[in-house]
């Protein structure tokens, strides 16, 4: 078989993957466990930086905040004795205007209200995310990974990371915790190919981008990740999203392929 027909039977390939993979991510946002996730943590506020800073002062483990009424709506109630979290909340009056036909919020100012992290709380657990993680590894293509990175001057590195982290894409540097499989290693290194450390794409695309490419390359060396739909879906994309960035997905995944398979296609 020439180089040509090596080429083109990959880019066939991976571009019926990453038609997989967008069906597959449909599938998995409309799946009872993904709606319950979603819908649950949907209803958590999204604080201002200045108020994420002030949690993060006061309790600097706290994962999931929510006011005393609200956690009770999860079914959850405070804990006895347990010390809220102050944070800054906006006082609003309404204002009319001199004919009295529109009435708009106006900002008056500040006041300290407290919330309290998950931990503080007892009751019902919160719904648990889809299964994400893909511990599978392959040592050859570890390997292979590992000298693709030292061609590209990229430094990377094991150990621990906190929470549920698998890996971190730094520029120029790659963090993987040892539980991770060989499809983080793909992640975390398409980050570093598609320069995302710094961009101004959304994080949601940046994920999309980097999983499919995973997907793509664990799939072509026999790994058979069934969790990447899920990553994806909990970044909020669709299939939609997913083809339409087909084009550099497809780039980096055959980058990293070809790499790997150097010298395999030969006549």
């Amino acid at each position: 078989m020439n180089t040509q027909t090596c080429y083109q039977q990959l880019i066939q390939q991976i571009n019926q993957q990453v038609q997989e993979l967008a069906h597959a991510t449909d599938a998995a946002r409309m799946s009872k466990e993904m709606v319950r996730y979603l819908d649950a943590f949907s209803r958590f506020h999204r604080y201002s930086w200045h108020n994420v800073w002030l949690i993060m002062m006061a309790c600097p483990y706290a994962t999931h905040v929510a006011g005393f009424r609200q956690w009770n709506s999860y079914n959850r109630f405070v804990k006895r004795g347990e010390v809220g979290i102050p944070i800054l909340a906006p006082i609003w009056i309404k204002q009319e205007n001199q004919e009295q036909e529109e009435v708009r919020l106006a900002l008056r100012g500040f006041k300290v209200a407290y919330v309290f992290d998950i931990s503080q709380t007892d009751g019902e657990p919160l719904p648990a995310p889809p299964d994400w993680k893909k511990p599978e590894k392959n040592a050859f293509l570890n390997e292979r990974l590992m000298a693709f990175a030292e061609e590209h001057r990229i430094t990377i590195t094991e150990k621990e990371l906190a929470g549920e982290t698998q890996g971190v894409s730094m520029g120029g540097c790659v963090v993987i915790d040892p539980s991770a499989g060989s499809s983080t290693l793909v992640h975390e290194l398409s980050h570093e190919l598609m320069l995302h450390h710094g961009s101004d794409l959304p994080t949601g695309i940046k994920e999309l981008e980097a999983e499919a490419v995973a997907f793509v390359v664990c799939r072509h060396f026999g790994l058979q990740s069934i969790c990447s739909a899920n990553y994806v879906a909990l970044y909020g994309a669709d299939s939609q999203m997913i083809m339409e960035h087909l084009e550099r997905i497809r780039v980096t995944a055959m980058e990293i392929i070809s790499f790997i398979e150097r010298d395999s296609c030969e006549s």
